[in-house]
């Protein structure tokens, strides 16, 4: 059963059974009411009747007459016939018998015995009392017809169950709409959750209310947007690890390809020592191009790992370090370094900023051509040291710039792998800048150069150190 359903019935049953309970408790009380009403009024009555008569029979006595059964009859019949007209007859006994009865003189005289059996089902209030002294001997019986009080509670009785048939099925139309209507940010909700769980992460609930339920929407959006840029993160993570896996086997299958084939060609029987040589060579450069690319692997994972402790280090000495470790490189492509250091010292980790130069560096002497050079610079720009990598070599289109620091990537395979880089310079730069919480920055154009920027701590920003 849905929520609304048992809401419905729910609602519907407390309403009607409150409402049947107040009614019925109300009817009651008033018949209790009207019930009370009629016997006071019943006793106030008989008390006024005997004293009535007890006053007509005095006045009888002074007038020097007998009080003799034929004039208590004509007594209790005059005022019988009065109040008959009110549905109330009287009936006057002396001791144990019985001297008049209003029912027998308006001519039902048919026997008591039948009479009796006749007012078995009627209705009525009986009330008696003895007359004041000396008339104790006589009791007046005061009964009062009240078919009529019954005849209304019956016909409220009817009234109350015609209201219930009638007011039932109302009821519970107008309660269908107002729960249909109170529960319809449930169902958008529903529906939502249902096409979220589809796929569809770019479903929204639109609704646009102040209560309970506007919040809950509100609060439905921010969970629906966390999760769909969590998923959107999970998806490019997956998919970076893939491409990662799979640049990674191509890289690796090179390698290993080509020390096989060498291998197999060193256990050939006839061949010179010239051409051992050669072969050994190769299996030789091949070995540190794998163990070149395992260390950079190890350098990437130790990066998204470990935090960076600064120090203040002076650009000079780190420039002039960076120097002698690229200098044999920088030799054998003829390739000229050019140092412009306008800055005294900034805050970083040395090792992971000589690594950021090295790579920067290596990589702008696989794209330089023999006797250009590369400008290594530092310079202050606003409230941050600038350490910049320029050179003047093929460069690399908008799109390839694009995807420059994404692992493995090379915008020339050709030329990296006559290198034996693995593209994995790069990604290790936007690593170190990450870590230094850094901004890093690229240009390039195609046959113009390229120019790389990492924005850096000065000396003097203590504060910002971690």
């Amino acid at each position: 059963m849905r929520f609304w359903q048992k809401t419905l019935l729910v609602v519907l049953i407390l309403f009607i059974v409150a409402l049947d309970v107040s009614v019925i408790m109300i009817m009651h009380k008033s018949w209790r009411l009207n019930m009370e009403r009629e016997m006071q009024r019943s006793s106030n009555e008989q008390a006024l009747i005997a004293n009535n008569i007890y006053e007509n029979l005095n006045s009888i006595k002074s007038r020097g007459m007998t009080i003799s059964g034929d004039v208590l009859f004509d007594v209790a019949r005059s005022y019988a016939e009065y109040y008959l007209k009110q549905n109330i007859s009287l009936q006057l006994w002396d001791r144990e018998q019985l001297v008049y009865d209003g029912a027998l003189s308006a001519g039902k005289r048919q026997g008591l015995g039948q009479a009796n059996t006749e007012e078995q089902h009627v209705h009525e209030i009986v009330t008696s009392g003895e007359l004041p002294a000396p008339y104790q001997e006589l009791k007046l019986v005061y009964k009062r017809n009240i078919e009529e009080l019954y005849t209304s509670q019956k016909e409220l009785n009817r009234y109350f169950v015609y209201v219930n048939a009638i007011a039932g099925p109302i009821l519970a139309f107008l309660l269908y709409i107002l729960i249909r209507q109170l529960t319809k940010p449930l169902r958008q909700l529903s529906r939502t959750t249902q096409t979220i769980a589809g796929g569809n992460y770019n479903e929204r609930v639109a609704l646009k209310k102040n209560d309970e339920f506007g919040e809950l929407a509100q609060n439905f959006n921010q969970m629906a947007e966390a999760v769909g840029r969590h998923v959107t993160e999970l998806s490019a993570m997956a998919e970076e690890k893939q491409r990662i896996v799979d640049n990674l086997a191509h890289e690796l299958r090179t390698p290993l390809t080509s020390m096989q084939g060498f291998a197999q060609y060193l256990n050939s029987a006839h061949i010179s020592e010239e051409e051992r040589i050669t072969a050994s060579g190769h299996i030789w450069s091949e070995t540190l191009r794998l163990k070149n690319l395992a260390f950079k692997l190890l350098d990437l994972s130790v990066l998204r790992l470990q935090s960076v402790e600064r120090i203040r280090l002076s650009v000079d000495e780190l420039f002039q370090s960076v120097r002698q470790m690229e200098q044999e490189n920088l030799e054998q492509a003829g390739v000229k370094l050019v140092l412009n250091n306008g800055i005294e010292s900034i805050w970083g980790d040395p090792d992971l900023l000589s690594s950021f130069l090295v790579n920067c560096i290596d990589n702008a002497i696989h794209a330089s051509a023999k006797g250009s050079e590369i400008r290594l610079s530092a310079y202050k720009q606003g409230s941050a040291a600038v350490l910049e990598v320029r050179d003047f070599g093929k460069g690399m289109s908008e799109s390839q710039a694009q995807r420059a620091f994404e692992p493995f990537y090379r915008a020339d395979k050709a030329r990296t792998r006559e290198h034996g880089g693995a593209g994995l310079g790069l990604s290790i730069c936007k690593q170190i800048a990450e870590a230094h919480e850094a901004p890093l920055s690229l240009e390039s154009r195609e046959n113009e150069g390229t120019c790389i920027r990492i924005f850096l701590q000065l000396h003097n920003n203590e504060g910002l150190t971690r």
